[in-house]
């Protein structure tokens, strides 16, 4: 099924195009709040990326922003604070209507971590709050030395609850530094994003950031599609909690199902 542009374009606060065939781009829009997610963003933002994992053609996905200060702001403060400022009901029903909210929220921005397809994020200018929970889902993260990211939320009163706390400690390495930044709220840089093992490269700007990408996505996108796929799945899963010995296991019937002998034939044609 060939990419349809046109599809996309109900999405207000993105852009969505196609680098090359099999590698889509996804960009946040929205420069008026420096892309601040408001509810119909973080669904939409589900929806786009479960389209495009969806599409058999679909090997990889860059995410980034098409605004220079930001990749996003985080959350839009006014319209959170209409859901918890909410007094209608009694205290347990507005419980019950947060939790169902949060739980919402988290199952949109985790799509990353449950598509099959990869993602590579570009983080450029602010990275507050949000950005973190949404950056962290990412397969590859990329940022640009401008980067000012915050895991902003203690500093208005409230734990993260988007996904930062939970996913953040099986991605970096330093839990002592991740640790101080989660409770400080403090902002931290190129440099320390580094230094916790939060991306696997720094680019000039992001101009330079967008042609890193490019060039890392397409490069993935030569490899076999099920191959690319079945990688991105068992080492998200391996992520996720999976012992060696399931991971083991499921590798073994995953390989054994796609290795045929048509493979094994073209496999002898490939330089190493």
């Amino acid at each position: 099924m060939p990419f349809d542009a046109k599809f996309y374009e109900k999405f207000a606060h993105y852009k969505v195009e196609e680098i090359e065939e099999g590698f889509a781009h996804v960009q946040l829009n929205n420069a008026k709040t420096l892309n601040a997610f408001a509810e119909q963003d973080w669904q939409d933002y589900h929806e786009i990326l479960t389209t495009l994992d969806a599409d058999p053609d679909t090997n990889v996905i860059l995410v980034s922003s098409t605004v220079v200060k930001a990749f996003t702001s985080g959350l839009n403060l006014k319209e959170a604070m209409s859901t918890m400022g909410n007094t209608s009901g009694s205290l347990a029903d507005r419980q019950k209507h947060l939790y169902n909210h949060i739980r919402d929220f988290q199952y949109c921005i985790g799509t990353p971590t449950r598509i099959r397809t990869p993602t590579i994020g570009l983080l450029n200018g602010i990275n507050y709050g949000l950005a973190l929970d949404i950056a962290a889902c990412f397969t590859i993260r990329v940022c640009t030395e401008d980067v000012k990211f915050s895991i902003r939320e203690i500093k208005i009163g409230i734990c993260a609850d988007i996904g930062s706390l939970q996913r953040l400690p099986s991605v970096v390495g330093n839990k002592s530094l991740l640790s101080q930044y989660a409770l400080t709220g403090e902002v931290w840089g190129h440099q320390q994003a580094v230094q916790l093992g939060f991306v696997s490269h720094v680019a000039k700007d992001l101009e330079s950031g967008l042609q890193y990408c490019k060039d890392l996505g397409s490069d993935i996108n030569t490899n076999r599609q099920w191959a690319i796929k079945g990688t991105k799945d068992h080492l998200q899963r391996m992520y996720d909690g999976s012992s060696v010995a399931q991971g083991l296991e499921d590798i073994a019937q995953y390989n054994s199902i796609h290795i045929t002998g048509d493979f094994v034939n073209d496999m002898a044609k490939v330089k190493l």
